[in-house]
């Protein structure tokens, strides 16, 4: 396929996928079904149609609110929509028509609707972060990522470094720092990012959850509301294995020069 033809169809599709996206992240943990049924607004539940369906344009259209009882639709669902299409074209951009897109471009989907499970629920459900263990090892397994060798050493790793920090925090503090989604996610991005990924991934998470959460305790001496204290910490972790995805290697290459290893 032409590369540029191949540009503009995941530039077409991906503001939709966003939007069926929102369906899940809504339905999922409601244990509502998300084949069947009309999408609606949560606050009247009218049925929405066009063009409060159009993705970008149906938030922008109504300055982010139903058409029908005016009830304010979150920002996070604009996010999404132009969040998702930036992503899924860098991945276009830089793996063309190839099964690397394929894998890049489930792994961006994942990541983006556990992240926003997370910021809702606090809980990463095992359907979506199993299956991307699943389908990273997958992917490896036929050449696509890193060796399988190396993709199935980096799930563990995954899966063990948040298990350690969070055992290591319990012992300080009394309490669990984060639940197993947590490390079944990190597991999911070594599978898809390799040894150096996932380390790279983790170290991002730790760093950007440490810094949240630092000025949230700070505004809380302050006397600010900022409602209750517990973050979720998949976001972070997603925002790491993009990191990871898109400049693992020359972060990695850039790091081992510097530190006279390479």
């Amino acid at each position: 396929m032409d590369r540029t033809l191949f540009l503009v169809l995941v530039g077409v599709i991906s503001p939709f996928l966003a939007s069926f996206f929102s369906v899940l992240i809504y339905r999922i943990p409601r244990k509502e079904g998300w084949v069947r049924g009309h999408s609606h607004c949560p606050a009247c539940g009218h049925a929405l149609g066009l063009p409060e369906l159009l993705p970008i344009l149906g938030w922008l259209i109504f300055g982010g609110r139903c058409r029908y009882c005016r009830a304010r639709v979150a920002f996070r669902y604009l996010l999404l929509e132009l969040l998702v299409p930036a992503l899924l074209l860098a991945a276009a951009w830089r793996d063309g028509p190839t099964p690397l897109f394929a894998r890049d471009a489930l792994f961006i989907a994942l990541l983006a609707v556990l992240s926003f499970i997370d910021l809702d629920t606090m809980e990463l459900p095992h359907r979506f972060t199993l299956t991307g263990v699943a389908s990273g090892l997958l992917f490896a397994a036929f050449g696509v990522g890193p060796h399988w060798a190396r993709a199935l050493i980096a799930t563990g790793m995954g899966y063990l470094l948040p298990l350690l920090l969070s055992l290591g925090y319990k012992r300080v503090r009394g309490q669990a720092g984060m639940g197993g989604g947590d490390f079944v996610l990190l597991a999911m991005i070594g599978a898809h990012t390799g040894i150096g990924g996932v380390l790279l991934a983790f170290l991002v998470g730790v760093t950007a959850g440490a810094v949240v959460g630092l000025v949230m305790i700070a505004r809380a001496r302050k006397g600010q509301s900022i409602g209750r204290l517990a973050i979720p910490f998949g976001p972070f972790l997603a925002l790491g294995g993009l990191v990871a995805l898109f400049w693992g290697e020359p972060l990695i290459r850039a790091y081992l020069r510097l530190s006279g290893l390479a």
